[in-house]
C-alpha cells in the first residue's frame, strides 16, 4: 500500500517529508476505517504516490468507508469529493453535492466569489 516496501528497514530520520507522509497514510489505510479524516493528504507526495492515494481513497469509499478531506487544492477536491463544505472562520458557508456547490462554475471560482463577498461584507 502506498509503495511502502522500499521503506521497511529505513529509519524515520532517513525519510523525506513525502516518504513520512506515505508511512502515516499507510498506517491509516491499513485498518480500512469506516471514517478516515485527512488534512491536506497530498502535500509532499510525488505524482505517483498521489495517484496511488486517490485510487485507494476510491477503493475505500466503494467499500462503504467515508473520507473527510480537508484541502486547499480545489481541483483535487472537485475531482474526488461527492459532498463539499466550504468553511470560513469555522463556519460552513456553502454545503452540498459537488454539483450543487459549484453550479456552472469551477469550485475555485465559487470559492473566490465567496471570499470576495465575505471581504466586502
Amino acid at each position: 500500500a502506498v509503495g511502502m516496501g522500499r521503506f521497511a528497514r529505513a529509519s524515520p530520520w532517513e525519510l523525506s517529508g513525502g516518504q513520512r507522509q506515505r508511512v502515516v497514510l499507510a498506517a491509516a489505510l491499513a485498518v480500512e476505517p469506516a471514517l478516515l479524516v485527512l488534512d491536506e493528504p497530498f502535500v509532499g507526495l510525488d505524482p505517483e504516490a498521489a495517484y496511488e492515494l486517490r485510487a485507494m481513497m476510491h477503493e475505500l469509499t466503494s467499500r462503504g468507508s467515508a473520507i473527510f478531506l480537508s484541502s486547499h487544492v480545489l481541483d483535487t477536491v472537485e475531482r474526488l469529493c461527492d459532498t463539499i463544505a466550504i468553511i470560513r472562520q469555522g463556519n460552513i458557508i456553502r454545503l452540498g453535492t459537488t454539483d450543487e456547490v459549484r453550479g456552472d462554475e469551477s469550485l475555485e471560482q465559487v470559492f473566490l466569489e465567496l471570499a470576495r463577498e465575505a471581504r466586502n461584507g
